[in-house]
């Protein structure tokens, strides 16, 4: 797979980033280089090599206990509070 100098110009122009023409002659052969290396590590023989790292579909779930009950030790440092409750200025209209 290789980049063109028009994949750079579409990408940039979807991007709405100007791009002039010898930077996207510089930047194709940037990524050609990039794609060009990657493609070698695709030859590289790996069947000897055990997976290392096995990923668990299961959460790990913790109950919800309440700990800290201390409301007014927690009230104490609200600027501005009303029935036990923090009072935040209105950000939507």
């Amino acid at each position: 797979m290789s980049v063109s100098k028009e994949d750079i110009k579409k990408v940039s122009k979807l991007a709405r980033i100007k791009v002039s023409e010898e930077k996207a002659i510089e930047l194709k052969n940037s990524l050609n280089n990039v794609l060009n290396f990657v493609e070698q590590l695709s030859e590289v023989d790996c069947s000897m090599i055990d997976n290392t790292v096995q990923y668990s579909t299961k959460t790990h779930e913790r109950s919800d206990i309440i700990e800290n009950t201390d409301i007014e030790g927690i009230m104490i440092n609200a600027p501005e509070k009303q029935c036990n409750m923090f009072v935040v200025p209105k950000v939507i209209n």
